[in-house]
């Protein structure tokens, strides 16, 4: 067992260096080979299977370390990431296999496998934008560590994502796992055959050779891996040429894009960074709200004076109060909501201000709570909101909480902090410079899901992106540097710069290209746990995407090509 599982933790422990905190982003083109041996090794179907997920536990263990820091119960969390997630790597691998045994080389059958099953995680179980029509969708999910992250820094590469989502990104760095692997295994089932084979009287090992496609099934349950000649034989060169043409594709186009004039001048934005820790966050405010002002207060004294202030995800102490228009509230919610707009206005911000904020507002006939982003304009009038749509479970919400109560032990809460999601893409109106711009805004970890983002250019298209979170939950690991890496794409899928105003950090501006322009520090690490008003003007660009306006096709089209594979083998085990 310890030959299979070996190749397994060791693509575990490479695809973590390719992420932070280590960064060692070339990684990820080679990280699943070893992994990969599985797909042909002549081994049980519970040594194989087990050995793929142990190398999953591997990977999401070390990689999402750092959510136990935020909490004592967040080791919980740790724990379910931890086991849950590799549930995917063992499907790929199944997928995987019954490529091969069509024929089809690793080179293709990898990314075919791999990446929809990362568009599964993202939106899994009740977060399927599909579910939208039928009034069935939650948001939900968990869209960290794909493969096409890895590569945030290269430039050139991860411009195909507006042409495909990070998916697009994704696919090419697995096909070129798969095209080594299908090298390093042309001439053998795998490494691995001496754990499970024997030599057969011809001296082959089992499981090398397989007459036809429909070979029968090994005593492990499954039909062998094809041979060589079957499976790809001379085609490993064949294959590899195309993954080089699809690799040289995408970063030529990739330098195409980036061809271009200079971004338009925007608006002037300054974005709030406190170093707050969320225990002093939660303990009074008192921290918070010192922290925040002293910041305000420097930002509204820079010279050029900015257009807009953005403060970060719940950083703005008080709550914001209304009544939905055309609702009766009752009289002590309709006085508390009076008093809360009399308060801004009394003491108005300079400039339109984004406040982070928890947002209370009276829909429906009941009390609603939500995690807001409000903006204001220079006379402390609402100019717009936006409620978070994509909430964190047992963060923002308790899953079967009315049903289950004894479930909210397991937040980091001492008192009931339950939202509702939001339900509108907000356009906010910004006026400077004698024109009117509009931005969306994403809260929190919203910047992971690229079917939100790309919402805000698919029609009445936003001049710029706002991504507003708390940070302070994870003081200083790398959970700071590996989300700023994910919201690059975001700038890409949409082609709109992204301002950031992140608690803790890292915050920063991201151009259209995906390029951070500004941060509060020299580099990323010193840019977290510092206090800085990070300002710029922002670079506008006016392009639309393809991926914008058609949405998640790339793993529309694997899963299309695995319910294929099904489909043929189905008809070949009829025949």
């Amino acid at each position: 067992m310890l030959r299979v599982l070996l190749p397994a933790v060791a693509t575990g422990v490479l695809l973590w260096a390719a992420f932070f905190p280590l960064d060692l982003g070339p990684l990820g083109f080679v990280a699943l080979v070893p992994w990969l041996a599985l797909v042909r090794a002549d081994v049980s179907r519970r040594r194989r299977y087990v050995a793929a997920y142990l190398g999953g536990v591997v990977f999401f263990a070390l990689a999402t370390q750092w959510v136990r820091v935020a909490h004592p119960m967040m080791y919980m969390s740790w724990a379910a990431l931890s086991v849950i997630m590799p549930v995917t790597w063992v499907l790929a691998l199944d997928f995987v296999r019954r490529f091969d045994r069509l024929g089809v080389p690793l080179a293709l059958s990898v990314p075919l496998g791999w990446v929809g099953l990362e568009y599964v995680r993202m939106h899994f179980p009740t977060g399927f934008p599909f579910l939208a029509d039928l009034g069935l969708q939650h948001m939900i999910g968990f869209g960290w560590y794909f493969l096409g992250y890895t590569q945030h820094a290269f430039v050139p590469l991860i411009q195909v994502a507006d042409v495909g989502g990070v998916y697009a990104v994704s696919f090419v760095v697995a096909a070129v796992n798969g095209a080594v692997a299908g090298w390093v295994y042309r001439s053998r089932p795998s490494p691995l055959a001496g754990e499970g084979g024997r030599e057969s009287s011809s001296g082959r090992v089992r499981g090398e050779a397989v007459p036809s496609l429909s070979a029968h099934p090994s005593p492990g349950g499954e039909a062998p891996p094809p041979s060589p000649a079957r499976g790809e034989g001379k085609r490993p060169i064949r294959s590899t040429a195309a993954v080089l043409l699809l690799v040289a594709t995408s970063v030529g186009y990739g330098y195409w894009r980036l061809d271009h004039p200079e971004f338009a001048a925007g608006p002037r934005v300054a974005a709030l960074q406190g170093s707050v820790p969320q225990d002093a966050k939660d303990g009074g405010g008192s921290t918070l709200v010192e922290a925040y002002r002293k910041l305000f207060f420097d930002a509204l004294a820079e010279q050029p004076k900015p257009d807009l202030i953005v403060w970060p995800e719940t950083c703005f102490a008080d709550e914001w109060i209304e009544v939905a228009p055309g609702e009766q509230a009752d009289p002590e919610f309709a006085a508390a909501a009076k008093k809360c707009a009399e308060r801004l206005a009394k003491g108005p911000p300079a400039v339109p201000t984004l406040l982070g904020l928890n947002g209370l507002a009276w829909e429906g006939g009941r009390r609603w709570k939500y995690n807001s982003a409000l903006l204001l304009d220079t006379r402390g009038h609402k100019l717009g909101r936006y409620d978070k749509m994509h909430l964190v479970p047992f963060g923002e919400y308790v899953p079967l909480g009315e049903t289950l109560p004894f479930m909210s032990v397991f937040t980091p809460y001492k008192h009931d902090y339950s939202c509702r999601p939001g339900q509108q893409w907000t356009r906010f109106p910004l006026p400077a410079g004698g024109r009117k711009y509009t931005f969306g805004c994403l809260i929190c970890y919203e910047d992971s899901d690229p079917s939100l983002a790309r919402r805000y250019v698919a029609a009445d298209p936003v001049d710029f992106l706002v991504n507003i979170s708390n940070d302070g939950w994870f003081d200083g690991t790398e959970e700071h540097e590996q989300h700023l890496a994910i919201c690059r794409f975001r700038a890409v899928e949409a082609r709109r710069a992204v301002v950031r105003a992140v608690n803790m950090g890292i915050s920063g501006v991201i151009d259209p290209d995906g390029r951070v322009v500004a941060l509060p520090g020299p580099t990323w690490a010193a840019s977290k746990k510092v206090e800085a008003v990070v300002t710029a003007v922002v670079p506008l660009d006016s392009r639309t995407t393809w991926y914008a306006r058609t949405g998640d096709w790339v793993p529309a089209a694997c899963w299309l090509a695995v319910a294929a594979s099904f489909a043929l083998a189905w008809r070949r085990r009829r025949g």
